[in-house]
């Protein structure tokens, strides 16, 4: 009988424990009310805490602003740069460039650069481009990527159809690696998601800064650097017209552009326009049926 008392007590006080620990988490919160309502130096303490903290956020978010209103306010063709002695400098190669486009070509001119450039070329140099960063139209954009990484016979018969104008950036020739020839690898892709016939792989430059096989065939490779590569022979469709003072930008007209295409192209004939006027999608020259037959619309897979 005492040991099963003492067993009674013990399952007694054990769940008397657990029933004032349920109390406690249970009145934590209400408790937790009564102890800063009691205690005002505890309270003038968290407040100073939390203020402390919304103030060091405010500041950090402020210095964060100026530095990026600072870094985004200069203009994105003009760029920053230093001399051999350590000078600073601004190199202006894009502006003059498209300057250059506005002040010397015709007003109906229309230029073929990689599509990064389209809208400095609308904007600035007041030129019809042949793609700018609305880039919604895969097929087109990879147009334009077999027009530049093909080779220069076989690119020209599509260029002739289409622009009056070609504009390479060559910035490597000034310090800045990110020029068309480190975007090639980009445009052979592109072009080759949607034109079978052009190779994919195999647009790169070596470690010695000699190119590949692919690469040193292709047009862009040829309007980049001519003149620049002893080994290149000169170009038989294009003629240099510009390039730019610190050899940033180079800009190359094309030979024997087809002037049907090039009135289609002014006339409009080549738009249907929906019945608000406002949709007019275009269509290519008819001598370009034959290489855009070989075009498969772009999918995404699975």
């Amino acid at each position: 009988a005492k040991e099963g008392g003492r067993a009674a007590r013990r399952n007694s006080s054990a769940k008397g424990q657990n029933k004032r620990t349920t109390f406690r988490l249970a009145e934590a919160p209400r408790a937790a009310h009564q102890f800063f309502r009691e205690n005002a130096q505890v309270r003038k303490a968290v407040a100073v805490a939390v203020a402390s903290v919304c103030v060091i956020v405010a500041y950090t978010f402020v210095v964060r602003c100026e530095l990026m209103a600072h870094s985004l306010s200069e203009p994105s063709i003009i760029v920053r740069g230093r001399s051999n002695t350590g000078e600073p400098m601004m190199l202006d190669d894009f502006r003059e460039a498209y300057w250059w486009l506005r002040d010397t070509t015709p007003e109906d001119a229309r230029v073929m650069a990689w599509w990064d450039y389209g809208y400095q070329i609308n904007g600035v140099a007041n030129r019809t481009t042949m793609a700018d960063g609305n880039t919604w139209n895969h097929e087109h954009i990879a147009l334009l990527g077999k027009c530049l990484t093909s080779p220069e016979e076989e690119g020209h018969k599509i260029v002739r159809h289409l622009a009056d104008y070609v504009l390479i950036w060559t910035t490597r020739f000034a310090g800045m690696m990110g020029d068309d020839l480190a975007k090639s690898p980009h445009m052979a892709r592109i072009a080759g998601s949607v034109y079978p016939d052009v190779r994919q792989e195999g647009f790169f430059i070596d470690e010695k800064g000699d190119p590949s096989d692919s690469m040193r065939e292709s047009l862009l490779y040829r309007l980049h650097s001519f003149g620049m590569d002893a080994k290149i022979a000169p170009l038989q469709h294009y003629e240099e017209v510009y390039t730019s003072k610190y050899k940033m930008v180079r800009i190359w007209k094309v030979l024997n552009v087809d002037a049907e295409s090039k009135r289609l192209a002014a006339s409009g004939e080549n738009r249907a326009c929906d019945g608000g006027g406002w949709y007019c999608p275009g269509s290519y020259p008819d001598a370009l049926n034959q290489v855009l037959a070989k075009k498969r619309d772009f999918k995404l897979s699975n």
